[in-house]
């Protein structure tokens, strides 16, 4: 295991956005020590979250853990770790984030051990945002509809709305830890995007479009959720528009950063959580106009 001293590991961790999160951590970690990456996808694979391992969906420079590798980061022991990471961090081969908040010690761990966390802070990787808005593009074709619609997108002032509230609602943690953005916050969004742009085409984005439909009124509004596509299809058509009306979500998150058109408004959700323990001030990048959730 001697090429163990020339790689970064990284745990893949949570759903699409997330998973982009450690990525790019990674990647801006390994391109600064001339290293490898390598991405650990065994708690996805086992949880079964929602998206899958969808990260593998984007032509990322990265390999996944070998079964040598395997047997060196063992499994029962990033459990005991990760319940000890407050008392003792790192150890046995993992470093845990214990916050949400921008972790510079991340940074200094040796390329030996495993980080574990969800590092939601562009200052990891800061001086990489170029770099992976060019080679974060998907590995297959967009489908015909999805072309159409990235047409349309960039012909007019285009506006993507992220509305999510499924599993926010449906999980109680989720509910105490994220809370969910108003109706309030959408039309308040929309205004501020309406008096800075004037006239412009919305794109909703949802797992609950009925209620958009019960609380957003606006004349020219395309609903992408009814279309079906797949998960990094929609992340990649959140990016396409012009502009940006994110939920408190990593996913919309995403879509809003790897958009590279140069005039971008991006209008984000404040506070990011609702849980009063949970660190925050990292989360959303400058630039980035915030309004109240609630």
């Amino acid at each position: 295991m001697d090429d163990i001293k020339h790689t970064v590991y990284v745990r893949l961790l949570g759903g699409l956005g997330n998973q982009l999160f450690q990525y790019a951590m990674g990647r801006a970690l390994a391109d600064a020590r001339q290293a490898e990456l390598v991405l650990d996808p065994r708690f996805i694979l086992r949880k079964g979250c929602i998206s899958g391992l969808a990260i593998d969906e984007f032509a990322i420079r990265a390999r996944y853990l070998t079964e040598a590798e395997t047997a060196h980061f063992k499994e029962p022991v990033w459990k005991l770790s990760r319940a000890l990471r407050r008392q003792i961090n790192p150890w046995l081969g993992y470093y845990h984030e214990t916050e949400h908040s921008f972790d510079a010690a991340a940074l200094t761990q040796s390329n030996a051990v495993m980080l574990s966390g969800f590092w939601q802070s562009e200052r990891y990787f800061a001086n990489h945002g170029h770099q992976l808005r060019t080679e974060l593009v998907l590995k297959n074709p967009l489908s015909l509809a999805a072309v159409k619609l990235a047409v349309q997108m960039a012909s007019s002032p285009s506006v993507a709305m992220h509305v999510r509230r499924g599993d926010y609602l449906s999980d109680p943690k989720a509910l105490v830890k994220h809370g969910v953005t108003s109706a309030r916050y959408y039309q308040m969004a929309l205004q501020l995007m309406i008096e800075k742009l004037g006239d412009v085409d919305l794109y909703v984005f949802s797992d609950d479009p009925d209620w958009v439909r019960t609380n957003i009124q606006h004349p020219n509004i395309i609903f992408v959720s009814d279309f079906g596509f797949s998960a990094e299809q929609d992340l990649w058509l959140i990016s396409a528009c012009q502009h940006q009306i994110i939920a408190n979500s990593s996913f919309s998150w995403w879509g809003a950063y790897l958009n590279d058109y140069a005039s971008k408004i991006i209008v984000a959700p404040q506070p990011w959580f609702d849980a009063k323990h949970m660190a925050q001030q990292d989360i959303i990048p400058a630039g980035w106009n915030t309004l109240a959730k609630s």
